[in-house]
């Protein structure tokens, strides 16, 4: 009996965890896409972003007016916006001469923002 309380509190603790994660209303995503300025998604609004991104280079994006606009991750036709200090730290990977636009990231998403936790190139 006392075994049978202790894993049903165990339970009750754990279950009690998952739902604070999940009414925090933040969740962990990975996305594997192409960084793109946040100048340049609104300057080509109006086109294919993805065959806009085609032709987008990473000198572009590291351009001092592109990289103050902060930065996007484009992903299967879906366009989510980092926030100022992950574009920030963005800004630094993308400054790397192994860098690349084509990334795997690892960010916190909250409403419709991503903070950054991880990035590297795409494998």
């Amino acid at each position: 009996m006392k075994k049978a309380f202790m894993i049903l509190a165990a339970l009750c603790f754990v279950s009690s965890l998952a739902f604070a994660q999940g009414s925090s209303g933040t969740e962990t995503v990975m996305i594997k896409g192409d960084v793109i300025d946040n100048m340049c998604l609104d300057a080509h609004k109006t086109e294919d972003i993805a065959q806009f991104i085609k032709t987008h280079t990473k000198q572009c994006a590291i351009a001092p007016v592109c990289e103050a606009a902060g930065y996007s991750i484009y992903s299967d036709g879906v366009v989510n916006k980092f926030d100022q200090d992950s574009s920030a730290k963005i800004a630094e990977f993308l400054k790397k001469e192994d860098s690349n636009l084509q990334v795997a990231v690892t960010a916190q998403k909250s409403g419709e923002v991503l903070s950054l936790v991880s990035i590297e190139n795409q494998k």
